[in-house]
């Protein structure tokens, strides 16, 4: 039974996370030596991230969080938990290269042996650093400790001309519920994209923005600050050279964003 009790506990576990030590905090990478209660396991190269202690709370027991509370503080840093199946010779590794902030790069070695067996590493990383993984294909694929979780979503307007109607604006839209999508864009458009997120979880972000060219500049956005101080910034990206068509193209894009993130556009093209 969960009782008040428990309930107090828990809360008393996750507010440790902000007087953890400051030690750890400036260190670019930390192994932990914590184990989630279920871990969820996948390829390796697809880690979980968690950003603030709410996301820890529901991966690890309160033995795991109070071991947590030592050495992680979410205000500086982020956790990622890697969670595989593979040979017992499997080798899991990283390079910090030294930049400012640095840079982390984790790889693998797989092993020979056909002993099939899970595996489960931890790491804490500060906020500022840039994570990626090399995938087997050699690729570098980004750990973004604060942007994991925004996703593009398809938008098929049952009329399509409503893309010029809202589109051009430079302006990034909250929308929070079911009924704030519909407003905007009418129901018969609004179910699909409601269809796509959950509202107890996520926002739609609405971008309406425009560009020029060829080459057009491409909408992109990023996040900065440590967990929730979040904030996420939509821009539009301008083509390199400085030679460019001038034909307007507007642009109409919404996004599945956490609640908790705060939202701007920066309507200066970079």
């Amino acid at each position: 039974m969960f009782t008040a009790t428990r309930f107090a506990t828990l809360l008393t576990m996750i507010g440790l996370f902000c007087t953890a030590a400051a030690t750890n905090a400036q260190e670019p990478i930390v192994r932990l030596e914590v184990k989630p209660k279920n871990p969820k396991f996948d390829d390796w190269n697809k880690p979980t991230v968690l950003r603030s202690a709410d996301d820890a709370a529901k991966v690890f027991d309160k033995d795991a969080i109070a071991a947590l509370a030592k050495k992680v503080d979410f205000k500086k840093q982020f956790v990622v938990v890697f969670a595989w199946q593979g040979s017992g010779g499997d080798k899991l590794a990283y390079t910090v290269f030294e930049s400012f902030p640095e840079q982390i790069t984790f790889s693998m070695k797989h092993g020979l042996t056909d002993d099939i067996r899970p595996h489960v590493q931890v790491f804490a990383l500060r906020s500022n650093v840039r994570a990626s993984i090399k995938g087997p294909d050699g690729k570098q694929g980004k750990i973004d400790g604060q942007a994991a979780g925004v996703r593009q979503l398809k938008f098929m307007p049952a009329d399509p001309t409503i893309v010029f109607t809202l589109g051009g604006k430079a302006n990034a839209t909250k929308l929070a519920n079911a009924a704030a999508v519909e407003k905007l864009v009418g129901k018969a458009s609004a179910k699909a994209l409601i269809d796509q997120v959950d509202f107890d979880k996520e926002m739609i972000v609405f971008v309406s923005w425009n560009t020029s060219g060829p080459p057009d500049g491409k909408l992109q956005h990023e996040v900065k600050g440590p967990g929730d101080d979040r904030k996420l910034t939509f821009f539009v990206q301008g083509p390199p050279g400085s030679v460019r068509g001038q034909r307007q193209r507007i642009g109409a894009d919404f996004f599945a964003v956490p609640r908790n993130v705060m939202v701007a556009f920066d309507p200066k093209e970079r």
